[in-house]
């Protein structure tokens, strides 16, 4: 269903490159338009101020308040999820359903159980971690800057996530697909570009490479094995955007890329036990999901793509989910 979409509409190497291209000048370059404006507008009114040499992201370090740097940071993504999925016609002659679902449309109720069941595992991973002594918070709630704070997370970091999504298991991982032929295959290479991708976040130069990047290529594969399994994004998207608006709202510290005035501060980390944690915490919401959702065997993401069926065979008719919008049935 899902992967085999991405071998609908027109699909030659050129189109491939030029979507990628188009898209990385949206989001990097058009998108940091409104960044660059506050930062020169700052500089401006002090040509003293200086990036963060251990935070490049860190814009207090350009006298702009968090949320609002905040908002600076997560629009480049927003420019490119709407770039990606607006392009998705004229560059390959197909829907751009066809790299959010394998189904007639998007199904609401997947990417908000996704959501619910992995914000209850972050609950209970901050809760085992404070309570073990490996992690420790401070209270720093201030009321005007965490309701609007949560107000922003709640609008922007589904669409950023939305971004990464449909970017690596969505195009990517359809496109991957079709060339390497084996599923898992697809996933693994999609999710070490993901990981790799992060190699110059604040968190790996604190931490090292080896306790973060397997993270985010942990992340990368649970995203991959979710979208393969349930035929589309809705539960690793739901997943994903749950994830970011968590440690958003909650919970920060000095060595994060993102600096927000959440609830507490994390004073005292251990990437190890984080690192066990979330692979404990994937593993039961991956098993859950399979038996809520009654998921095919696991050899399914042992087997190769097949496309034999086309796309308009997926589209509204096709055997119902019993988690689907109503409109899908």
């Amino acid at each position: 269903m899902f992967l085999e979409q991405g071998n609908e509409g027109k699909n030659d190497i050129g189109r491939w490159i030029a979507m990628i291209m188009i898209v990385l000048v949206v989001s990097q370059f058009i998108g940091t338009i409104p960044l660059q404006i506050m930062i020169s507008l700052k500089l401006s009114g002090n040509p003293d101020l200086q990036p963060n040499p251990d935070n490049p992201l860190d814009l207090s370090a350009y006298d702009i308040d968090p949320i609002t740097g905040l908002v600076l940071l997560l629009i480049p993504f927003v420019f490119g999820l709407v770039s990606l999925l607006l392009l998705m016609k004229p560059l390959h002659e197909r829907p751009m359903l066809s790299v959010l679902t394998g189904y007639g449309s998007f199904r609401w109720k997947k990417f908000f159980w996704g959501a619910r069941v992995w914000f209850i595992l972050m609950v209970f991973y901050s809760i085992v971690a404070t309570i073990t002594g490996f992690q420790k918070i401070e209270l720093q709630f201030n009321p005007s800057t965490f309701f609007t704070l949560s107000v922003i997370s709640l609008l922007l970091f589904p669409l950023q996530a939305g971004f990464e999504e449909v970017l690596f298991r969505g195009y990517l991982l359809q496109g991957f697909s079709r060339k390497l032929k084996y599923k898992w295959l697809a996933i693994l290479v999609t999710s070490l570009i993901f990981g790799s991708l992060h190699f110059f976040n604040p968190e790996v130069k604190e931490f090292g490479g080896f306790v973060t990047i397997p993270q985010y290529i942990g992340f990368g594969i649970v995203f991959g094995i979710c979208t393969i399994m349930d035929e589309g994004l809705e539960l690793a998207w739901g997943m994903h955007a749950m994830n970011n608006i968590f440690l958003a709202v909650f919970f920060s510290q000095d060595s994060t890329t993102l600096q927000t005035p959440a609830l507490f501060r994390i004073t005292a980390f251990n990437p190890l036990f984080d690192m066990l944690l979330f692979f404990v915490f994937s593993i039961l919401f991956i098993l859950y999901a399979r038996h809520k959702f009654n998921w095919p065997g696991w050899d399914h993401l042992l087997k190769k793509t097949e496309y034999q069926i086309a796309l308009t065979d997926y589209l509204p008719g096709y055997p119902e989910d019993e988690y689907a919008d109503d409109d899908d049935k």
